[in-house]
């Protein structure tokens, strides 16, 4: 059975950025040069400022972000709210080309990467104000685990955004984003993530169904000529694979007829 690190995993990616970059920037980059590469979402960059917003850290928060993959995220929000943040992804090729990122847009001092399981977190209890995991569970096969850790390493009254593909009616196509074959996805229901949260030792704010949005993005991207335009392939493909724009095409389709849908959750600690 395929895992995330081979789902995910592969050589080279903080160099096949740096040949995709205009020509120059590798020399001075910034972390806004890596956002069409470090944003995996389904409505990427604005899927981070959305979800990031609902986070709202203060700069002397400490925050983590679950399943941080190449680190975008994390950078975006260290960058825009100027707290601490640190990520954790199973993925060891992931972790490593984040660190590579992450000192060369010069935010090594704000932002920091390990590896590691986010269902058994390396991580002292209640020492984090703030903690997200962004459409990173439908890859993780013990969300309730993730979530008790999350609960764990949060101050009480921590806040947590959580979003995620969930299941909707019938049967997603495959290959997707997240899994190229049914058994390497962990999809679960927006009822049951509800409830996860809420036994782990949450109250939640609010969980809302982000799909129209998702959906419309996807539509805006296309009238305006972004899919599949070559700077919008090449962005997703150099870090994700050739076979990218297929998956994601299947991830809108899938949207597109309910098989699938798109949940962000705002709770606090209790």
């Amino acid at each position: 059975m395929t895992t995330v690190q081979d789902h995910y995993g592969s050589d080279g990616i903080v160099s096949r950025i740096l040949a995709a970059l205009p020509e120059g920037r590798g020399d001075q980059l910034t972390a806004p040069d890596l956002y069409p590469f470090d944003q995996f979402h389904g409505r990427e960059l604005a899927a981070t400022k959305d979800h990031a917003a609902l986070l709202a850290p203060k700069p002397s928060d400490r925050v983590l972000d679950i399943g941080a993959g190449i680190g975008g995220p994390a950078r975006y929000i260290a960058l825009t709210f100027g707290c601490e943040v640190i990520g954790i992804d199973l993925t060891p090729h992931f972790v490593e080309a984040a660190t590579d990122l992450t000192n060369l847009a010069g935010l090594s001092g704000r932002v920091r990467f390990v590896q590691g399981d986010a269902a058994a977190l390396p991580f002292e209890a209640a020492t984090f104000d703030r903690a997200c995991c962004l459409y990173v569970g439908m890859n993780l096969p013990d969300v309730a685990a993730v979530l008790a850790e999350a609960a764990r390493v949060l101050r009480p009254g921590g806040r947590l955004v959580w979003s995620q593909v969930t299941t909707g009616q019938g049967d997603p196509p495959y290959p997707l984003p997240w899994a190229r074959v049914p058994e390497a996805s962990h999809l679960i229901s927006a009822k049951v993530l509800k409830a996860a949260i809420t036994a782990a030792g949450f109250d939640v704010d609010r969980i809302e169904d982000e799909t129209a949005i998702i959906l419309d993005h996807a539509g805006a991207m296309k009238a305006a000529g972004r899919v599949p335009s070559a700077e919008h392939v090449l962005a997703n493909q150099v870090v994700m694979g050739d076979d990218f724009m297929d998956r994601r095409r299947n991830f809108i389709a899938g949207m597109g007829n309910g098989s699938l849908r798109g949940q962000v959750a705002v709770a606090h600690r209790v």
